[in-house]
């Protein structure tokens, strides 16, 4: 019998992930989420997924921040694309906040708790990375498409 090898993920560490369930638009959302968090995340152009089971890309509203100060990297996600949901096993999650960077779990909570006062937020969780099908492959696909939208923004006209 052969043997079997497993891949382990290396962004457990490095990534937070928490769900968020509202039914406003994202242009509210996160203006409501940036102005009580006290961040400045930005529109970007949508972020680009190769979905394998349609075997096609999919496109999600995208919105990015990078604090120096805290050395931490916020990015806000839409679930739903052009073709389908980003992530299927939650499909009552309509938004994910990835946070990258050292973040202990009194931080997560803390935000968790902040962003429940929100009025336009209905619920938020935590959502451990390992609960997501092909996460690794959604890592690789949003570090390639942000490689993209930098050389694009970076390229001289």
């Amino acid at each position: 019998m052969p043997k079997k090898y497993r891949l382990e993920s290396q962004y457990d560490s490095d990534f937070t992930l928490i769900g968020i369930i509202s039914h406003q638009r994202d242009y509210r959302l996160i203006w409501s989420i940036n102005n009580q968090l006290q961040l400045n995340m930005i529109k970007m152009d949508d972020l680009k997924i190769f979905q394998d089971k349609k075997n096609e890309n999919n496109f999600f509203s995208f919105y990015y921040y990078d604090d120096i100060n805290t050395f931490k990297t916020y990015f806000f996600i839409s679930n739903s694309g052009q073709k389908g949901l980003l992530f299927p096993e939650y499909k009552q999650t309509n938004f994910f906040l990835f946070i990258k960077g050292n973040v202990n779990p009194a931080y997560r909570n803390e935000i968790i708790k902040q962003l429940n006062k929100n009025n336009y937020i209905l619920n938020t969780h935590h959502i451990p990375l390992s609960s997501i099908k092909n996460v690794d492959n959604f890592f690789s696909d949003m570090e390639l498409d942000m490689m993209e939208m930098n050389k694009k923004n970076n390229s001289p006209n």
